[in-house]
């Protein structure tokens, strides 16, 4: 029988059971204290933050981004139209309007799309499968109109900018640590800044607001968002090996490389560090056909995010023209890209890709 060759899977090593091991042991309450700390110190230093807040998911890091940003009803938030959901939920959650952005062919947001529309009091742009596009233009844009730029990260840590690393982008940046990132705490998210005061507002909405540590009387409105120091054992564990997993996913794209024609493969700048190893088809049937083939031979593969704009509650969603997301995001497949494949498992997968469009 072929063996399974998963589309993804978490990299976990001995040191990382024995370095939760090690904190289970310690007589700590586990709830979020000095190891949470620590790996939000670290993570801030990567990308040259000045504050690093860690929360239970990605999902919550842009809500309580765009909240503590001041964003709310009323306030109009530009998004891709090729992102993960949570992108565009958390701003429906946090009361504001989405608008809809396309993208261009490195699949970010189009500044040229981002000009299109009209009253836009934030932003936020997604370094998409760990590529930049035009981040540093968007940038620019947000800056000269004064917009709020939150990054959406959540692929990219690893990757950078001609001149900075994917997290510092903006007003706010955040990361996401779930099973399929490259470093993993099982679930787990952070939100990443520089400004005092949308730090402090950040840590009273993530703590209950407060009056000062372990009081119960409360300046205002907060809820609870913290983690636990138990994740974050797993989490400065994997982060101690994060060159090594960037290093790791930069090879496995040059292997693929070698044996599957560069029309079908999407390629990454030197600078940025493939999440997932993408394949562009013909259309989406050839897509659909693509991935019944693999499945045959045990070969786990993902179709990307479908646009924004083909999800049915998002019909009455405001949008600028989406010529070119629309078309692209029916005709991209995600290949096994995990860490942990071998030489022989990606030479393999590569030709079965070849054998599917050979015949």
């Amino acid at each position: 029988m072929l063996k399974m060759i998963s589309q993804v899977e978490p990299n976990i090593s001995n040191e990382d059971v024995q370095n939760v091991t090690e904190y289970m042991s310690s007589g700590s309450w586990i709830t979020e204290h000095k190891v949470t700390e620590k790996l939000e110190e670290n993570v801030a230093s990567y990308v040259n933050r000045k504050y690093s807040v860690a929360v239970p998911n990605g999902t919550i890091a842009i809500y309580l981004g765009l909240l503590a940003s001041g964003i709310k009803e009323g306030y109009k938030v530009a998004v891709p139209n090729i992102t993960m959901i949570a992108t565009i939920n958390a701003i429906i959650w946090a009361g504001a309007q989405p608008v809809i952005i396309d993208t261009d062919n490195s699949l970010c947001m189009s500044l040229e799309s981002l000009n299109s529309v009209s009253d836009i009091d934030a932003v936020i742009f997604v370094p998409l499968n760990g590529r930049t596009g035009s981040g540093i233009e968007i940038q620019d844009y947000c800056k000269k109109n004064d917009i709020i730029l939150i990054e959406d990260s959540a692929h990219a840590l690893g990757s950078s900018y001609l001149n900075q690393k994917c997290g510092s982008l903006g007003n706010i940046s955040i990361l996401s640590f779930t099973p399929h990132k490259i470093i993993t705490m099982g679930q787990g998210g952070m939100v990443l800044l520089d400004d005092d005061d949308v730090y402090q507002n950040l840590i009273d909405l993530k703590t209950f607001n407060r009056e000062k540590d372990k009081s119960d009387v409360h300046k205002g409105f907060g809820l609870n968002f913290k983690i636990t120091d138990l994740q974050a054992a797993l989490g400065l564990s994997q982060f101690n090996k994060l060159e090594e997993f960037i290093d790791i996913k930069k090879k496995l794209h040059n292997e693929y490389s070698k044996f599957i024609d560069g029309k079908y493969l999407k390629q990454f700048e030197d600078i940025e560090t493939p999440w997932f190893i993408d394949l562009y088809c013909d259309d989406q049937k050839q897509r659909e056909e693509l991935k019944l083939y693999l499945s045959s031979k045990n070969i786990e593969t993902r179709y990307s995010y479908p646009s924004l704009s083909s999800q049915s509650y998002l019909q009455g969603t405001k949008k600028a023209k989406l010529s070119y997301s629309e078309e692209i995001s029916d005709s991209i497949l995600w290949l096994p890209s995990s860490t942990n494949l071998t030489n022989e498992d990606i030479k393999f997968v590569s030709n079965e890709v070849n054998n599917f469009f050979n015949n």
